[in-house]
């Protein structure tokens, strides 16, 4: 259909059905509005058209009804402007005489049925002056619906009044407006962790969405009265170039938001997994080799938010500056011949200091990192950052002084990343670090990873800078320690600048930022042992959490390799820290008291490794198992009745365990089982593992051919997640396997009366539970329906043990280990240690496996039954 079909008019028939012919018209007007979408015509138009189309459906109706002239009817919100997109809210106000007459109520309410009948979403109220005055005074979000009112149908004189009366001489004068709207959006940046880059954004109300764009109009409405944002030219707020890459970006984002509604069906702003890819092909957004279309796109829009986020921070500024009374003003004072402080922004004292002096760009950095008073920039100066961006040219970049700046930048023991991200937002970063330009907007299709790439890496930052504050001692004692006592502190700060500066670009992200990274360091004339351990940490910054995560580290083979890695202490200390930032930057329940445990123990037995006498570390098994026997003894225990049950342990338990786990384990045993029985029952025992802040299930019981499955079945019924399995068998056929949990929350399981259940669960499934029919509560998340992810199952012999390694990578789904187990069942396998590793959608886990004999699986039709068994299993 095209728009000259629809006419932009709508004459009712009294002799037709009334809804009949709203609902065609509103059907008409949707199938036209898509149509016009499909076929590329400007997003403004559309916009303007659906709010013309409801104007005309709305007056035809109001006038059909011959409600009172009494009346006003009008339009607020987003429809008072004049912006609509295909499911947005109506928002109305009818504003009604001080004694409205019933019949002309009883007709109001027929108009709003009517109106919701054929299909529009009503935001609507009535009130009488009074009321409508008495609301605005009171609540902010009622005056700003207001200040974007028209009239629709009815009585101007009315609505003139209104308008009167909640004009700023009326209430909300201009400051007070000012406060609470940026009090206002504050609170709103909280609510996405001050980031525009979540990879779920709203498009309307995230940083830098269509929201920072309408509070700029309405501060300067509420003081300049203009009636758009082009009128802000002519009072020196907006730049002409500010003003149209504006209005370029929010069309953008328009677009977006037009496909969003029309993909999604509904009002829906948040720009999820579900609809994005639709959206991208919507669109026109095609894959490419190393880019697929949704990343392209949402490239666009996170380069568009950031646009929008920095211009409106500017113009707020600049509207701040406006107000004359004492609120905002303080007397400036001087940091230094250059810059002065204003309202704790840093100021250029000369307008073309830039110009005049590019080495500045860097410098003003420098201040902000070393003086804590200073919270930003000010607008003026922000401003002129961005027209001397063009001074970082060739020559610029080759200057020894630019070169001394810049890394002397991050060699400042940083107590907050606000520099940093100053930074980054105006672009300086990015001008002097051209690779950095190509992450700026990067996102990677999946649920591991939260933010772009560009923005991970700030907040990897970030967490880096947080380890310097007092607070982290609680929390990241090994961290804070390690930070402060770094001497150059650019080893660690490079490192994170460039670890995922090779994303986007094919190949392994990790070995072309670590060329990058050493190129960057030989340019800038850093020593060579600097850059080749910059390079170094970047090459291998995902290491250490593949060897806490997927490695037994308690098995002192597995920390002599990673110690012949690492080499030397200063290397695994900065690789620690940056590890630790990095997972905890990626997404936001990624970090869990489990993996800070495991990173945490494998630094510091790596450490004394090398600090210490490396043989005898390999052989003190030995003081580990006297260790145990001192602390069980210590409690009461009879040596003889420990020694009964320890003869059947070999060399492997104790080296794979520590001292106080296998007291714990022995004291659970002892407890529980006279050694005069022929048959033992099974014990189960729950405690909470202090050093990792979740659950440790510990199982001792006959082992039978399908035990595994049991316990991982049983555990994942009860809903909780397992981020470990550690499997031993003792010479005389008993197990003593240990699950290490968490719950949806990451928490352990605390309450006494939901371990009680799980104990009796487990005792009574090892011989009850029926492996033929099994099933789960849990829901798989919305978000991974739309990830493809394919299975890959790998074998190879491990190299610390006779056994063999499986990695298998797959669809993470609730009881995953448990289905796994299942095929393992089915295949007569036995498992000596499981090693879970989620991330987002997908599962990556390690399994040491054997024949029952205890021999390696090498035979490759053996091999291939157990792919088959594996991939049946997870169909």
């Amino acid at each position: 259909m095209k728009e000259s079909d629809l006419d932009y008019s709508l004459t009712i028939h009294s002799e037709k059905n009334l809804l009949t012919q709203l609902k065609d018209f509103h059907t008409q007007s949707k199938g036209s509005l898509k149509e016009r979408f499909n076929a590329g015509i400007n997003i403004r138009e559309l916009v303007t058209a659906r709010s013309q189309h409801v104007d005309i459906l709305l007056s035809a109706l109001w006038k059909h009804l011959n409600i009172t002239n009494d009346f006003s009817l009008i339009a607020v919100g987003g429809y008072g402007r004049g912006e609509l997109h295909p499911f947005s809210d109506i928002d109305l106000l009818i504003l009604v005489s001080e004694s409205p007459d019933k019949k002309q109520l009883s007709l109001l309410s027929q108009f709003i049925t009517l109106l919701w009948d054929t299909g529009l979403l009503l935001g609507h109220a009535t009130r009488n002056l009074k009321e409508c005055v008495s609301l605005a005074e009171k609540d902010l979000s009622v005056v700003t619906n207001l200040m974007e009112s028209r009239l629709l149908c009815g009585n101007n004189i009315l609505y003139q009044q209104m308008k009167e009366l909640t004009s700023p001489n009326k209430i909300w004068d201009a400051e007070c407006f000012f406060v609470a709207k940026t009090n206002e959006q504050k609170q709103r940046y909280k609510k996405f962790d001050g980031s525009s880059y979540d990879l779920e954004p709203n498009v309307k109300s995230s940083p830098g969405g269509l929201r920072d764009i309408q509070l700029i109009g309405w501060i300067a409405q509420r003081y300049y009265y203009p009636k758009s944002l082009l009128q802000l030219i002519k009072q020196n707020i907006v730049t002409k170039k500010e003003y149209y890459a504006l209005v370029k970006c929010q069309f953008f984002i328009w677009k977006i938001r037009f496909a969003l509604h029309l993909v999604s069906g509904k009002a829906e702003d948040r720009l999820l997994f579900d609809y994005q890819k639709d959206i991208a092909k919507l669109m026109g957004f095609k894959d490419s080799k190393n880019l697929l279309a949704v990343e392209k796109m949402m490239k666009r829009y996170y380069r568009s938010v950031l646009i929008i986020r920095n211009i409106s921070d500017i113009l707020i500024q600049s509207l701040e500056e406006t107000f004359s009374k004492s609120t905002f003003a303080s007397p400036a004072k001087k940091i230094d011949d250059d810059f002065q402080l204003v309202n704790h922004r840093i100021d250029a004292i000369e307008p073309n200091l830039f110009n005049l002096n590019p080495s500045q760009l860097l410098k003003i950095f420098h201040l902000v990192a070393e003086n804590s008073e200073i919270r930003g920039i000010t607008a003026s100066t922000l401003r002129a950052i961005r027209a001397a961006r063009n001074k970082i040219d060739k020559n610029f970049l080759n200057s020894k002084t630019n070169k001394q700046l810049f890394i002397q930048f991050w060699n400042i023991k940083h107590t907050s990343s606000r520099a940093m991200f100053l930074m980054k937002r105006s672009g300086i970063l990015s001008d002097y670090l051209p690779t950095f330009k190509k992450i700026n907007g990067q996102m990677q299709y999946d649920m591991f990873h939260s933010y772009t790439v560009d923005e991970h890496t700030l907040f990897l930052l970030k967490n880096l800078t947080d380890f310097m504050d007092e607070e982290s001692q609680a929390t990241f004692p090994l961290c804070r320690e390690i930070m402060h006592k770094l001497n150059s502190p650019q080893l660690i700060y490079l490192a994170g600048l460039f670890h995922d500066i090779g994303k986007g670009r094919g190949g392994d992200h990790s070995e072309i930022g670590a060329q990058e990274a050493l190129n960057f360091c030989r340019k800038h004339n850093l020593n060579e042992e600097d850059s080749q351990t910059i390079s170094w940490l970047v090459a291998n910054h995902l290491l250490m959490s593949l060897i806490a995560q997927k490695r037994d580290t308690s098995d002192p083979n597995v920390i002599k390799k990673f110690a012949e890695l690492v080499k030397t202490p200063q290397r695994l200390e900065l690789l620690y820290i940056l590890t630790v930032a990095d997972i905890r930057a990626t997404n936001r329940s990624l970090w869990t008291s489990w993996k800070d445990s495991l990173l945490k123990e494998l630094a510091l037995t790596t450490l004394a490794y090398l600090k210490n006498d490396q043989i005898r570390y390999l052989e003190n098994w030995e003081d580990t198992k006297q260790d145990a026997l001192d602390i069980l003894t210590d409690e009461g225990y009879i040596v003889e009745d420990i020694e009964y049950y320890w003869r059947h342990l070999d060399k492997a338990y104790f080296q794979k365990n520590p001292s106080k786990t296998i007291a714990w384990h022995s004291k659970c045993i002892l407890q529980q089982i006279d050694r005069k029985q022929e048959i033992q029952p099974s014990v189960v025992a729950i405690r909470k593992r202090l050093d990792s802040g979740g659950s440790e299930i510990f199982v001792y019981s006959k082992d039978i051919d399908d035990l595994f499955a049991r316990l991982t079945i049983t555990i994942a019924q009860h809903e909780l997640n397992i981020q470990g399995a550690s499997i031993y068998t003792g010479t005389n056929g008993y197990c003593y396997d240990s699950f290490f949990t968490l719950n949806d929350t990451n928490k352990p399981i605390i309450k006494e009366h939901k371990q009680n259940k799980l104990k009796s669960a487990i005792k009574r499934n090892i011989s009850s539970l029926d492996l033929t029919n099994v099933t789960f509560r849990k829901r798989m998340p919305r978000q991974f329906k739309h990830f493809d992810v394919n299975t890959k199952i790998v074998f190879s012999n491990d190299e610390f043990s006779q056994y063999t390694r499986l990695d298998i990578v797959c669809a993470d789904r609730p009881g995953l280990l448990a289905l796994l187990a299942l095929a393992f069942k089915s295949c007569n396998i036995r498992i000596h240690d499981a090693r879970i590793t989620t991330l987002g959608e997908k599962a990556e886990d390690t399994f040491i496996i054997s024949h029952k004999d205890n021999s390696a699986i090498s035979n490759i039709e053996t091999r291939q039954s157990i792919e088959m068994a594996i991939n049946q299993q997870l169909k």
